[in-house]
């Protein structure tokens, strides 16, 4: 899989169907977070649910750069995604995205005046595939480790722009 096209379709299944990764905010001196992501490919965004006292809504707010990575649970894709992030206070947006998850995090529900919404609209991912098998990456290991190769070729890696 090393078409761009089909690493970026990737990506956004991938994303929809994550139920968490961590982020961080550049230059905020924080240790990454972790976050519930809520993709939207057709706006090429990624929205968070988010307490507005919280340390990456107001470093975000102040320094307006995010990462986002990810990593599927099979451990075959692994994804950093970077790009402008905003605070957001769309009530319509918080309204969609609302869940029983988040009302447990916000007494007052999505009219609650502490919730906001993290908007990333990634401008590149960093993507890695691991598409080797089992057999094949102790094959691919061992060849490189015992110097039938330099590296192995367990899958691919790639930056692709976004949208």
């Amino acid at each position: 899989m090393t078409d761009q096209t089909d690493l970026k379709q990737d990506l956004w299944k991938r994303l929809d169907d994550q139920t968490a990764g961590m982020m961080g905010i550049e230059g905020a001196g924080l240790h990454m977070r972790p976050m519930t992501p809520h993709a939207d490919a057709a706006r090429n965004t990624v929205w968070f649910l988010c307490a507005s006292d919280n340390q990456l809504a107001q470093t975000g707010a102040e320094s307006g750069r995010a990462y986002f990575t990810i990593q599927s649970p099979d451990e075959r894709f692994y994804a950093c995604l970077s790009g402008p992030i905003t605070v957001s206070r769309d009530r319509d947006k918080l309204n969609e995205l609302w869940s029983v998850f988040a009302s447990a995090f916000f007494e007052g529900g999505p009219e609650d005046s502490s919730a906001v919404l993290l908007e990333l609209t990634p401008e590149e991912a960093e993507i890695w595939t691991v598409e080797a098998s089992g057999t094949q990456f102790a094959a691919e290991i061992a060849r490189a480790a015992f110097g039938a190769k330099s590296r192995p070729d367990l899958g691919t890696h790639n930056v692709v722009a976004l949208p």
